[in-house]
């Protein structure tokens, strides 16, 4: 399966602007290894002081502004012709921090059947509240475990519902012997 990797900066990180978009190619190149996934050079798609509620260019007739993001565009251009199956993002306010952004890529995710592989970490709504928003919104599309997760988080979920049988029948049998020792 084709992957790629989106990473975004804003104008507000600009301090550490290059260690951080290394970072985050490191983090997501991590994170498709652990998925069994490659990503080719071409495909790794970075727009540099761009705010997350920008539209990507390919999408600017929905905004007057003119202010549009080009790699997200190209991104979206690659799913479309390379069939990419999976967009990899550190974090998933990279992807965008305004609904209507955000609501437009979960569509054509939809459409173009894309899953989001993301860091798993823990969010918390008061220190990153636009992470919280995008996760949100784009939840029927995230993906965090890895295949072998999937499979041992299903082997364990069908091992509980065995045992809660076997409870259940317990329980019918135990409710039966209070029911012949109350004659």
């Amino acid at each position: 399966m084709k992957a790629a990797i989106y990473i975004r900066t804003s104008k507000q990180d600009k301090a550490h602007q290059a260690y951080k978009l290394h970072k985050q190619e490191q983090h997501t190149r991590e994170l498709a290894l652990r998925h069994g996934l490659r990503v080719a050079f071409e495909h790794v798609f970075c727009d540099i002081d761009y705010p997350g509620e920008m539209l990507p260019a390919c999408w600017s007739h929905y905004d007057e502004s003119g202010l549009t993001r080009p790699a997200l565009s190209a991104l979206i251009h690659a799913i479309e012709e390379d069939h990419i199956r999976y967009v990899i993002v550190r974090k998933m306010d990279r992807l965008g921090t305004a609904s209507e952004v955000l609501t437009h890529l979960l569509h054509f995710f939809a459409q173009q059947q894309v899953q989001i592989l993301a860091t798993p970490d823990p969010v918390n709504a008061a220190e990153d509240p636009t992470e919280s928003f995008a996760i949100s919104i784009l939840a029927p599309v995230i993906r965090y475990d890895t295949e072998e997760e999937q499979e041992r988080k299903a082997k364990i979920r069908a091992r509980k519902i065995e045992e809660i049988e076997r409870l259940k029948d317990k329980i019918t049998r135990l409710e039966a012997e209070l029911k012949e020792l109350e004659l």
